[in-house]
């Protein structure tokens, strides 16, 4: 079959959703607006006809960084090799940089045989929230001037720099902050995002403190948290909260890429593509 890569813009909004509706993925139309800003993508299209067949993201931070998600090829045209044409674009347009994704369990094998190796793993975990919002006397509502604190420790946490997304990010969030002697120790932020509510990124040097960010954000609806698969503590907090493990994926990296190892951590993911 004969392909075109064409890239995405804003435009292309109701067609990307109707992908995602098509593999009742949750995301909302402002969900993928907010995504396709932030980065760039390709649509496949069928040579032929022009039809649709798939779509992929992807997000560059600086030099340090790419990630890839949102990829979807849709149900009619699967098992045909459109997938694997289609992330190898997405990672020419990545550059040199390396590459960080969340997988599926059925498209690890794609992403191994192009040269992912899986190093960690996330977990989500979804519901109706059933718990008391927390008080912490060290968590404070953030204001715009926090943004540098918080880009800060987030690239260390992340791996890179990624002031415009955070931007982007707490301008459709509630925001928090944990200081220490006036110092931004720990942040967390919460969107409305799919069936509720995401809270993500937290971003703190212990689960406890992320523990103290998560309650300090949740509120009573669906929320969703995707957390490190070993973050135990968290965990016990977030199912005691009426929250449900749905599912885990393995964190991929492609590339000369060794994860951060500062004390601080990546405690929920903004989104599973953007991380």
């Amino acid at each position: 079959m004969s392909l075109t890569f064409s890239p995405v813009s804003t435009d292309d909004l109701e067609t990307i959703a109707g992908l995602v509706q098509a593999v009742s993925w949750p995301h909302r139309p402002e969900d993928i607006d907010l995504m396709i800003r932030l980065g760039g993508g390709r649509l496949v299209h069928d040579a032929n006809d022009g039809q649709v067949l798939g779509v992929g993201l992807y997000w560059t931070f600086g030099d340090a960084l790419a990630r890839i998600g949102l990829i979807i090829v849709s149900p009619e045209s699967q098992g045909r090799g459109i997938g694997r044409k289609l992330v190898t674009r997405l990672l020419e347009d990545a550059g040199p940089r390396p590459v960080v994704l969340l997988a599926t369990d059925a498209g690890r094998p794609l992403y191994e045989s192009l040269g992912f190796k899986a190093f960690d793993t996330s977990r989500q975990y979804q519901g109706i929230y059933a718990d008391t919002p927390g008080k912490d006397p060290r968590i404070r509502p953030g204001v715009f001037n926090d943004i540098a604190g918080i880009s800060d420790l987030d690239a260390a946490a992340f791996g890179a720099r990624r002031e415009h997304a955070l931007e982007s990010l707490a301008a459709a969030s509630d925001v928090s902050v944990l200081t220490e002697n006036g110092t931004i120790t720990g942040y967390g932020f919460a969107r409305a995002f799919g069936r509720g509510t995401v809270i993500g990124p937290i971003v703190s040097a212990n689960e406890a403190d992320a523990i103290a960010l998560f309650s300090a954000l949740a509120r009573p609806g669906f929320v969703r948290v995707d957390c490190p698969g070993n973050a135990a503590a968290l965990i016990r907090h977030l199912t005691g909260s009426g929250l449900e493990d749905v599912g885990t994926s393995p964190v991929m990296a492609r590339g000369d890429w060794t994860a951060p190892a500062a004390p601080h951590r990546i405690y929920g993911l903004a989104s599973h593509a953007l991380g």
